[in-house]
């Protein structure tokens, strides 16, 4: 066995998660493609506003080799304008029920901070819950998540809650502190009974550019955890500040990125290009280095 497969043995400690009484692998790579019902999200291209754009998105998506499809309904670009639950709910309408009749084999993600609209798509049908804000926008999130018991995603989360950077001590660094920080708010879901987590280390969300490429570079530490971790870098501003290009031209800088994340063990991608990802992946077990 390679040195890499030893360390992702060791790593994925808690690799199979339970979506709705079956078990999923998540020690195996995973494509995870963005929906975004949205009108300002940060990457234009991935934005979809009418139903019939929806399916044929979702399905361009799911024939690139998406294994689960992450909708959300608020942007979580710095800055942006905030959504009440109840216009997320409206963005949303019924298009769950629509992505879940037309593809019922791939996973449906909800990206969303609120604990209404997390009922809201629990009741259609959603298979996860993808929280940027950690549980820390609405009190009303976790206990819906828990008392649902759908996995969820944790992820850690220094910003605001329109994603605006603040201000915090990190006297030990950021892994330390994200090792601490997520480590107490996954013993609080388990605490409430959630038990299926995954954790998403959150490039960006206040965190400086230097931070996020030094959490990214030590990634691995995050195996500590004993979670899958999920990965989403895909045309942010740590790429594009760095090379100082726009979201549009960021896709070989995504791709770098996330190869060096697949190395350090993450194996589950949130990204606007699917067919970039599989490569990556493709790749990675012609070498037999996964």
């Amino acid at each position: 066995m390679s040195q890499a497969k030893e360390q992702s043995t060791v790593f994925q400690k808690s690799r199979f998660l339970n979506i709705k009484g079956q078990l999923h692998d998540f020690g195996q790579p995973k494509i995870m493609g963005i929906l975004n019902m949205t009108p300002d999200s940060f990457y234009e291209q991935s934005r979809v506003l009418e139903q019939d754009q929806l399916i044929a998105r979702a399905s361009e998506l799911i024939n690139a080799g998406a294994h689960i499809l992450d909708i959300g309904a608020s942007s979580t670009r710095p800055n942006a304008q905030i959504a009440t639950p109840q216009e997320e709910i409206d963005r949303l309408a019924d298009t769950i029920q629509l992505i879940k009749k037309e593809f019922p084999e791939t996973l449906l993600s909800l990206d969303t901070y609120y604990g209404a609209v997390a009922q809201f798509g629990i009741d259609q049908g959603v298979d996860l819950i993808n929280d940027i804000s950690a549980g820390q926008f609405d009190p009303a999130l976790w206990p819906v998540v828990a008392k649902a018991k759908i996995p969820y995603v944790l992820n850690y989360n220094r910003a605001q809650q329109n994603n605006s950077a603040q201000s915090f001590l990190k006297e030990k660094g950021i892994v330390s502190d994200a090792l601490s920080f997520l480590s107490e708010k996954r013993a609080a879901l388990q605490a409430l009974g959630c038990t299926d987590i995954l954790i998403d280390p959150g490039f960006g969300f206040g965190k400086s550019l230097a931070e996020n490429h030094e959490l990214l570079q030590k990634l691995e530490h995050l195996h500590l955890l004993g979670a899958p971790i999920l990965v989403g870098v895909s045309r942010k501003s740590m790429i594009t500040k760095t090379l100082n290009c726009s979201p549009q031209e960021a896709l070989n800088g995504t791709s770098i990125l996330n190869t060096l994340a697949f190395t350090k063990g993450a194996r589950i991608f949130r990204v606007h290009d699917v067919v970039a990802a599989r490569e990556i992946i493709l790749l990675f077990e012609a070498q037999d280095l996964h």
